[in-house]
């Protein structure tokens, strides 16, 4: 997510849209009325979207900013969605704003996306609500770390089982931390800051490793051939690989992408690092690819998606890649419930059938044949409405 819209624009955007709103009910009569609360216990339309009562998935009753159910405010000081106090269902990510129950709802797309083939279906909704969150698979468990709604939240989904675990917090909190997975252990780092944390699932633990060697924030990040990969983000020289050697306990820098990428997502196919989409901050949205050869350290490019996708979700299953959602921050802001996948055998994205609403913010893996999306927010530009639905998509 991006943090370019201010929550003065907010303010002036949404006594704008309810202005309007009288004004279609006063010359419509009696009987017209906005198809879409606007304040209240279970309903708000902030920033374009809107959603019906019980649609919204932060907090008791609707987004709210200062602990008054069902306002339309989304943040309260500072960038829009970053900072905020108050009851459950704020905008910012403080354990403080961790909502109580996972509901399911979600906003009506934003975007209009083409469909294909598949079927999406909901696994148990997640314990903590969160967006901007990082996830890793390893031996059948889905970890998820961090994220606005639950900072130092670290929880695990057993695929199979359909089941939650709540783990030992994360050392720190973050939101666009990243989370790699590796010979039986969990990493978390970046997030806005250049420590690393290693995770032994056995003993449930966290212990301090080498630190990056830049900050990065919004990253993704992968696994391959022994080492992790910490793919674009922001934060000094920003387009550089940084590698982790965990026998070592060392990160280095490698090859530089042609491009900055935050809110970029990175999966490994044919032995080959793949950056995806992401954007320049608000004002930009890419669809092309970056493809990384770690036998020539060499970058070079691949085919474009085809929609433009930031803060989005992607994963390898069978030999393909995967993506779905993400967040436009190009005017009109919007969220996408577009997903495509990628076959190397004909070098060509295809459209698979789409997300049942849209979403950024998003974490996303494979396992067993079965593409999984975690937590996320509807609305372009904020962190809220936010979603504890785990949606999983059967090509």
């Amino acid at each position: 997510m991006s943090f370019a819209v201010t929550p003065e624009s907010r303010v002036i955007r949404l006594v704008s849209s309810a202005v309007a709103l009288l004004l279609v009910a006063a010359c419509s009569g009696d009987d017209a009325a906005p198809s879409t609360p606007i304040s209240g216990a279970g309903g708000a339309a902030a920033g374009g979207g809107g959603a019906t009562a019980g649609q919204l998935a932060a907090g008791s009753g609707g987004r709210t900013s200062s602990g008054t159910a069902g306002t339309s405010t989304a943040g309260s000081t500072g960038t829009a969605g970053r900072t905020g106090s108050g009851t459950a269902g704020n905008a910012a990510g403080d354990d403080a704003g961790i909502p109580d129950d996972a509901s399911t709802g979600m906003m009506m797309p934003t975007t209009p996306a083409p469909t294909g083939p598949g079927t999406w279906s909901q696994g148990k909704a997640m314990p903590t609500i969160r967006t901007e969150l990082a996830v890793a698979e390893l031996n059948g468990k889905i970890y998820v770390a961090g994220g606005y709604g639950g900072m130092t939240a670290f929880e695990v989904y057993d695929a199979k089982a359909d089941s939650w675990e709540m783990k030992r917090a994360l050392p720190i909190g973050r939101e666009h931390p990243s989370l790699g997975a590796l010979n039986g252990k969990v990493y978390f780092t970046g997030g806005g800051g250049t420590e690393t944390y290693e995770y032994d699932p056995t003993a449930d633990t966290w212990t301090m490793r080498a630190a990056l060697v830049h900050e990065r924030h919004a990253a993704g990040m992968v696994a391959l051939d022994g080492a992790l990969y910490l793919v674009g983000g922001t934060g000094d020289n920003d387009m550089a690989l940084q590698k982790y050697d965990p026998a070592m306990d060392k990160w280095s820098v490698l090859a530089s992408m042609s491009t900055r990428r935050d809110h970029v997502a990175a999966v490994v196919l044919n032995g080959k690092i793949y950056a995806l989409g992401g954007r320049l901050g608000a004002g930009s949205v890419f669809n092309t690819v970056e493809i990384y050869d770690p036998k020539t350290n060499m970058w070079t490019a691949g085919p474009s998606m085809l929609d433009t996708r930031s803060g989005f979700g992607a994963a390898v299953i069978d030999g393909r890649i995967y993506a779905c959602g993400g967040e436009i921050l190009v005017q009109p802001y919007s969220v996408r419930d577009s997903a495509e996948t990628y076959d190397p055998q004909t070098d060509k994205w295809t459209y698979k059938a789409k997300l049942p609403g849209p979403l950024h913010g998003i974490g996303a893996t494979a396992f067993e044949g079965k593409f999984y999306v975690f937590g996320g927010a509807s609305m372009a530009s904020a962190a809220t409405p936010r979603t504890g639905i785990v949606q999983i998509l059967t090509p």
